[in-house]
């Protein structure tokens, strides 16, 4: 390994821990973690206009607003992040334990970040909701479809 790559990993792993404090109630850690320039990336259709989200006090207001739907919602990663310290990018699978209008919730997810120059540049989510016998529902940020 070259030191190159060790700072890289190391950077990329710091960048996962934080990025999921940030989440977890932070959201002022934002303007810290997200470089000036920031694109966000989510599945289509998408609740939130994802062309707004592009600098770290709109990367602020935009967890703030979604933390703002639950009355718990908590974040935890068991396995991973994995780095790719060529590409700059952290990745890796997360679960939420939630509660929207007194439902718990178990929500699963995938997020890919990429960094450069120690800050957060891109951001791409998938995530679903799984009900309470484990049958994945809809997308977070796709409306739910009317049913048939």
């Amino acid at each position: 390994m070259t030191n190159h790559h060790d700072a890289a990993y190391a950077t990329g792993i710091q960048l996962w821990i934080d990025w999921t404090q940030m989440w977890n109630g932070r959201p002022a850690l934002a303007r810290s973690l997200v470089a000036a320039r920031f694109a966000l990336h989510l599945p289509l259709p998408s609740q939130v206009d994802q062309a707004t989200v592009d600098s770290p006090e709109a990367v602020e207001r935009w967890v703030t607003a979604h933390r703002a739907k639950f009355q718990r919602l908590t974040f935890h990663t068991e396995c991973g992040p994995f780095v790719d310290t060529a590409a700059g990018i952290v990745a890796g699978p997360w679960w939420a334990d939630a509660s929207i209008d007194g439902s718990p919730r178990v929500v699963c997810g995938m997020d890919t970040i990429a960094f450069r120059d120690g800050k957060i540049t891109e951001y791409w989510s998938l995530s679903k909701e799984a009900d309470a016998v484990g049958r994945w529902g809809t997308a977070l940020a796709t409306p739910a479809a009317p049913p048939k």
